[in-house]
């Protein structure tokens, strides 16, 4: 099993007693989790609508 990392992805310290591990990175609380999937799904949105343009 791999280590707990000592930060969050947004840079905050990882609480001792509660944190989410969610598709592979550690979170401080639920609501880095769910902004950083509004981020990749951004991200997502923005190579189809570039695929969309060039096509």
């Amino acid at each position: 099993m791999a280590e707990r990392p000592s930060a969050c992805t947004c840079g905050k310290r990882l609480s001792r007693k509660q944190w989410y591990y969610r598709n592979g990175q550690f979170f401080c609380k639920k609501r880095c989790w769910l902004t950083a999937q509004a981020k990749a799904a951004g991200a997502e949105g923005a190579k189809d609508a570039g695929k969309a343009a060039t096509a």
